[in-house]
């Protein structure tokens, strides 16, 4: 009986011992924080953006990494709010991932880019993009990339290339093509 007994035992702990050494459910999936090479992480981060000591925009990420040369911040899921000299808002940005170079104040963000241009109106304009760069100096936003821009009145533009302000209100367009609603082809 107590042969019987240890030979159970043993193959309880025979078959739990290689449970024991495996990693926990998901966490094989879950990516370290630090993977990144970051030297800290932070989460739920809030930023003012400011030039000659006036506030320029707000900038909010679910996640920011940073590095001991502190050159540079990694942001996760952001949104950039730009305001004007009143403090009037001007635009707002959403992008999936950014980086915001130090001290300079220039930022390029990738990833489902969306800048909804002047807020206080009913429509904002609305600039969808893949990347896009932003120049602190000169308060302005450029990309190379494929680019649409829908317009509150359903105009839409598509091109490749362009340089605006936050409130996209002075838009410098390259290789671009316009297609207006409710407008038929020539009989």
């Amino acid at each position: 009986m107590r042969r019987a007994l240890r030979l159970a035992g043993l193959l309880v702990v025979a078959t739990l011992a290689p449970a024991c050494t495996e990693a926990p459910a998901g966490a094989a999936d879950e990516p370290s924080v630090f993977s990144s090479g970051a030297d800290q992480v932070m989460v739920g981060v809030a930023h003012y953006i400011s030039r000659e000591g006036i506030r320029r925009g707000a900038l909010r990420a679910d996640t920011a990494y940073t590095y001991d040369d502190a050159s540079r911040i990694d942001l996760r899921r952001l949104e950039i709010r730009f305001f004007d000299d009143a403090g009037a808002d001007l635009g707002r940005l959403t992008a999936q991932r950014g980086e915001y170079v130090l001290p300079a104040g220039n930022m390029t963000v990738h990833g489902e880019v969306d800048l909804h241009g002047r807020l206080q109106s009913a429509a904002p304009s609305v600039l969808e993009t893949d990347s896009l760069a932003y120049d602190a100096a000169s308060d302005e936003l450029s990309t190379d990339a494929s680019w649409t821009l829908t317009h509150p009145d359903g105009t839409v533009e598509r091109g490749t290339g362009l340089v605006t302000d936050p409130a996209l209100e002075n838009i410098r367009r390259r290789n671009w093509t316009v297609t207006t609603p409710d407008v038929g082809a020539p009989q």
